[in-house]
């Protein structure tokens, strides 16, 4: 990252300190002085939300770590898999290192439908470069390989919907460009689809895990959101997620929804777009992709701020239409609120937890807080949901599997982590009330 770019990242992360814990500190501290009770008050709410965070990760954990079935293995074998069109979004030169695995992955490896595939490459640069001539070999060995240049593209979104515009296929997987995709997927998501869902979401795994500190910890983290959180959403609520890649659509419905180029989270944007139609999703965690985690602490930086931002752009605008909608039951509604309004708002205040300690000592002389049962059971509640999340990710990890030092890294990092991201959030929604939607480009490599 330029030096110019990561001061100027430090500075807003300056900033997010500066109004969310020296100030809050001397409000609350002014506030203590004269009201005393008030603090207590504000001291025990911000401990209330932490536990209903962590009891969310608890329910979620505790339901993946029942071996039930679900559905993970659908019974309808009415239809066989029809002609399917894998569609990849790449930004070129950026991604050239991986590209050309992820093409003969899918045309050597994936079990081929009846009615066959047909793979397109949509990318957004006026020339290939270096790898075009691999890739125009490629065309000709496979003639179910299209290269498909969306010129004057500026976004993934432009990319997808150039490609949507030529899809023949029944069922379109959409994949990033540095997923590897397990040979049976076609076969796992037709089901689901044959049943009458209208999108199936795969499992993503880490498959760079080793290389540093911090995709070691990305690694355990997807175990825990695919085999976790995402898994137990489908099983409680009967609703998911697309997660932007290894998603598997059925072709009329992606068609119409297509994804908007003003989204930073365009996956979550067509999602709800399409819940709110009365489409289906589900999640099954049998259907694997491996993918490339950020590799420093940079990386991982912009990534999740980008995914923070597009997320509040769609709580701003989707938390009311999704309380409204008669299409959505009340378990549903309540899932949706946790991931939109929920999500910013507990981002937001758990960023008070230090002012009020701080605003205690300031007002009493020491950091006297109130330390009775409830507290203390609030304190092992929140800092023990890390590593039972931990745990619970270790006893449902497949193939590729994460060693047992780096769950236990992740159970141990588990509360700084949670702390770094809930920053991430809050200078993403910072940076969209400003109106600085920039998107960095993460350099693939293999």
């Amino acid at each position: 990252m330029p030096d110019k770019k990561r001061a100027v990242e430090w500075r807003k992360v300056f900033e997010v300190i500066l109004i969310f814990q020296f100030i809050p500190t001397f409000i609350l501290y002014f506030i203590g002085l004269h009201q005393p009770a008030f603090l207590d008050f504000f001291y025990y709410f911000i401990v209330s939300l932490f536990i209903l965070q962590a009891a969310l990760s608890y329910l979620y954990s505790l339901n993946a770590f029942r071996r039930k079935k679900f559905r993970e293995m659908p019974t309808a074998k009415h239809v066989p898999v029809p002609k399917t069109t894998f569609i990849v979004s790449a930004y070129l030169p950026n991604e050239v290192e991986v590209i050309e695995a992820t093409l003969l992955n899918i045309l050597g490896h994936i079990e081929r439908p009846a009615g066959g595939i047909e793979l397109i490459l949509a990318y957004n640069t006026p020339q290939m470069e270096g790898i075009e001539p691999r890739l125009r070999e490629l065309a000709y060995k496979w003639p179910e390989l299209i290269l498909a240049n969306a010129y004057g593209s500026k976004s993934k979104s432009e990319n997808l919907n150039y490609a949507l515009d030529i899809a023949s296929g029944e069922m379109i997987v959409l994949l990033d460009s540095d997923h590897l995709v397990s040979n049976d997927c076609l076969r796992r998501a037709w089901r689901w689809i044959d049943e009458g869902y209208d999108v199936v979401q795969g499992r993503c795994k880490i498959r760079n895990g080793r290389r540093s500190l911090v995709s070691s910890l990305v690694e355990v983290e997807f175990e825990a959101i695919y085999g976790i959180s995402h898994y137990a959403k489908s099983k409680i609520f009967d609703s998911a997620l697309f997660g932007g890649t290894n998603g598997y659509w059925r072709s009329s419905l992606i068609k119409k929804i297509k994804f908007r180029k003003d989204r930073l989270t365009e996956d979550i944007d067509s999602t709800l777009r399409a819940i709110l139609g009365g489409s289906r999703i589900v999640h099954d965690r049998s259907i694997i992709s491996t993918e490339l985690a950020p590799e420093t602490l940079a990386g991982l930086w912009f990534q999740r701020k980008r995914w923070a931002q597009g997320w509040f752009q769609c709580s701003v605008e989707y938390q009311l239409p999704v309380l409204y909608c008669k299409l959505l039951n009340a378990m549903q509604k309540f899932m949706w609120t946790t991931l939109l309004l929920w999500r910013v708002f507990y981002d937001i205040t758990s960023h008070f937890l230090f002012p009020v300690v701080f605003a205690f000592w300031m007002t009493r002389g020491k950091i006297s807080l109130p330390m009775n049962s409830f507290i203390w059971f609030a304190l092992f509640f929140t800092l023990l949901s890390g590593p039972f999340e931990a745990l619970a990710a270790y006893k449902n990890a497949s193939s590729p599997r994460a060693t047992n030092l780096q769950f236990i890294y992740y159970a141990i990092c588990a509360f700084p982590y949670t702390l770094f991201k809930n920053t991430i959030q809050v200078v993403a929604i910072r940076d969209e009330l400003l109106g600085k939607r920039d998107w960095v480009i993460s350099r693939r490599e293999k």
